[in-house]
C-alpha cells in the first residue's frame, strides 16, 4: 500500500457508515442480527454510504495512487 494513513481514513469512513446501519438494524430486529449485519451486509451498505455522501473524496485517493476498486478490495479483505 502506498499511503497507509489514507487507506485507514477510507476504511474508518466506510466502517462508520456500516456501524450506524448495523446499530439501527440491531435495534429494530435484535442485537444478534445487528452483529451479523455488521460482518456481512453492512460492508456493502458502508460502501454505498461512502459513495453517496463522500463520492468526491475518491479523487483524493486517486491522486494518492489508489483506485476505487483497490480501495474496495482492500476493505473487503480487511473485514
Amino acid at each position: 500500500m502506498r499511503n497507509r494513513r489514507a487507506f485507514w481514513k477510507y476504511y474508518k469512513d466506510v466502517t462508520i457508515f456500516n456501524l450506524v446501519f448495523s446499530i439501527i438494524f440491531g435495534i429494530i430486529s435484535n442485537y444478534f442480527w445487528g452483529l451479523i449485519s455488521f460482518c456481512s451486509l453492512g460492508i456493502i451498505i458502508g460502501l454505498l454510504g461512502f459513495q453517496y455522501f463522500k463520492k468526491q473524496e475518491y479523487y483524493l485517493y486517486l491522486n494518492l495512487g489508489y483506485t476505487k476498486l483497490s480501495l474496495i478490495k482492500n476493505t473487503f479483505v480487511l473485514n
